[in-house]
């Protein structure tokens, strides 16, 4: 079944990164975190009997687009040309021939066209190889998520044209409660048929 935000009803929507013992145990029982990439909400879902692969390598809770967007790295009294070739709302990776080792703090602008920017106050290297650095967002301003988020949106994202109107899920609760009672009815039954058996 489709993944639906209960938020704003996108299907544009990502399995997050399970945090803590709750939601792997919860995972058993086919209950996973997922993020919208429209509005940025984190919710859980029941998505029967869909498994989702254990990746190492991506644990990122959303999607990077491919784009050529320039932008400006400052490190202290360093700043480089650069451009952006893949962005999210979390972080991007750019290309410059500047060296930024992994661990740097940076300010980066990013022109989105129009005369629009993005600036992200604070951004930290994750990684630098031949001329590519990938940043993770530390801090961005209100005003500058929300063009960010408006960017890839417009621009990134596919619409959800024709997408069914919002259904009310089940919250969580009710359905880890409707499997406990279900365990409990069973663990009677079997008491029961026990007890009523004729001893030979």
């Amino acid at each position: 079944m489709g993944v639906q935000c209960p938020r704003c009803g996108s299907q544009s929507v990502r399995r997050s990164s399970r945090v803590g013992a709750f939601e792997r145990l919860i995972s058993v029982l086919y209950v996973y975190p997922f993020r919208c990439q429209r509005c940025t909400f984190r919710f859980r879902r029941l998505n029967w009997g869909h498994r989702y692969p254990n990746s190492k390598g991506d644990r990122r809770d959303y999607e990077r687009v491919v784009v050529r967007l320039p932008a400006r790295l400052t490190a202290g009294a360093e700043s480089a040309e650069a451009e952006t070739t893949d962005l999210s709302i979390s972080g991007c990776a750019v290309r410059t021939s500047a060296r930024f080792p992994p661990g740097t703090d940076v300010r980066v602008i990013i022109e989105l066209g129009g005369g629009r920017t993005v600036d992200v106050a604070e951004a930290v290297v994750r990684a630098a190889h031949e001329g590519r650095v990938s940043l993770q967002f530390v801090y961005v301003a209100a005003d500058d998520q929300r063009r960010l988020i408006e960017y890839i949106n417009a621009v990134a994202l596919p619409i959800d044209v024709g997408r069914p109107g919002r259904s009310t899920p089940f919250p969580l609760e009710v359905v880890l409660v409707a499997v406990a009672g279900l365990l409990v009815i069973f663990l009677i039954l079997s008491m029961v048929t026990r007890v009523g058996t004729p001893l030979r």
